[in-house]
Protein backbone atom coordinates (compact mmCIF):
# COMPACT_ATOMS: atom_id res chain seq x y z
CA UNK A 1 0.00 0.00 0.00
CA UNK A 2 1.35 3.40 -0.96
CA UNK A 3 2.19 5.58 2.01
CA UNK A 4 2.74 9.32 2.14
CA UNK A 5 5.76 10.18 4.27
CA UNK A 6 7.10 13.65 5.01
CA UNK A 7 10.88 13.85 5.24
CA UNK A 8 13.32 16.69 5.67
CA UNK A 9 16.45 17.07 3.55
CA UNK A 10 18.70 20.08 4.07
CA UNK A 11 15.94 21.84 6.00
CA UNK A 12 13.37 21.41 3.23
CA UNK A 13 10.32 19.20 3.75
CA UNK A 14 9.37 16.74 1.01
CA UNK A 15 6.24 14.59 0.78
CA UNK A 16 7.21 11.19 -0.59
CA UNK A 17 4.79 8.47 -1.65
CA UNK A 18 6.20 4.96 -1.50
CA UNK A 19 5.25 1.29 -1.33
CA UNK A 20 8.41 0.59 0.69
CA UNK A 21 7.18 1.77 4.08
CA UNK A 22 7.87 4.78 6.25
CA UNK A 23 11.02 3.39 7.87
CA UNK A 24 12.63 2.74 4.49
CA UNK A 25 11.71 6.20 3.17
CA UNK A 26 13.11 7.88 6.28
CA UNK A 27 16.33 5.83 6.07
CA UNK A 28 16.79 6.77 2.40
CA UNK A 29 16.01 10.43 3.08
CA UNK A 30 18.49 10.43 5.97
CA UNK A 31 21.14 8.98 3.67
CA UNK A 32 20.49 11.65 1.04
CA UNK A 33 20.50 14.37 3.71
CA UNK A 34 23.85 13.11 5.04
CA UNK A 35 25.32 13.08 1.52
CA UNK A 36 24.01 16.60 0.82
CA UNK A 37 25.58 17.85 4.05
CA UNK A 38 28.91 16.19 3.14
CA UNK A 39 28.91 17.91 -0.26
CA UNK A 40 28.01 21.33 1.17
CA UNK A 41 30.31 21.14 4.21
CA UNK A 42 32.67 24.07 4.33
CA UNK A 43 30.68 26.01 1.74
CA UNK A 44 32.17 24.08 -1.19
CA UNK A 45 28.93 24.14 -3.17
CA UNK A 46 26.88 27.30 -3.42
CA UNK A 47 23.62 26.09 -4.96
CA UNK A 48 21.47 23.27 -3.62
CA UNK A 49 20.86 22.24 -7.23
CA UNK A 50 24.59 21.69 -7.82
CA UNK A 51 24.84 19.81 -4.52
CA UNK A 52 21.90 17.58 -5.52
CA UNK A 53 23.52 16.79 -8.87
CA UNK A 54 26.83 15.91 -7.19
CA UNK A 55 25.04 13.73 -4.64
CA UNK A 56 23.11 12.00 -7.44
CA UNK A 57 26.40 11.30 -9.24
CA UNK A 58 28.00 9.93 -6.07
CA UNK A 59 25.01 7.70 -5.31
CA UNK A 60 24.86 6.52 -8.94
CA UNK A 61 28.55 5.65 -8.73
CA UNK A 62 27.97 3.67 -5.52
CA UNK A 63 25.06 1.87 -7.21
CA UNK A 64 27.12 0.99 -10.29
CA UNK A 65 29.95 -0.41 -8.17
CA UNK A 66 27.51 -2.50 -6.14
CA UNK A 67 25.75 -3.74 -9.29
CA UNK A 68 29.11 -4.78 -10.77
CA UNK A 69 30.03 -6.59 -7.55
CA UNK A 70 26.70 -8.43 -7.53
CA UNK A 71 27.19 -9.44 -11.18
CA UNK A 72 30.65 -10.81 -10.35
CA UNK A 73 29.27 -12.76 -7.37
CA UNK A 74 26.47 -14.17 -9.53
CA UNK A 75 29.00 -15.27 -12.17
CA UNK A 76 31.10 -16.95 -9.49
CA UNK A 77 28.04 -18.69 -8.03
CA UNK A 78 26.95 -19.87 -11.50
CA UNK A 79 30.45 -21.17 -12.26
CA UNK A 80 30.65 -23.00 -8.92
CA UNK A 81 27.12 -24.39 -9.31
CA UNK A 82 28.04 -25.73 -12.75
CA UNK A 83 31.16 -27.37 -11.35
CA UNK A 84 29.19 -28.83 -8.46
CA UNK A 85 26.45 -30.18 -10.78
CA UNK A 86 29.02 -31.92 -12.95
CA UNK A 87 30.92 -33.38 -9.98
CA UNK A 88 30.99 -37.17 -9.99
CA UNK A 89 32.45 -38.77 -6.87
CA UNK A 90 34.98 -41.54 -7.48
Amino acid sequence: MRELVEVEIMGQVFSVTSDDGEEHVRRVAGYVDDKMREITAGGRVVSSHAAAVLVALNIASEYQKLAESIAQFEETIDRLATRLASYKPK
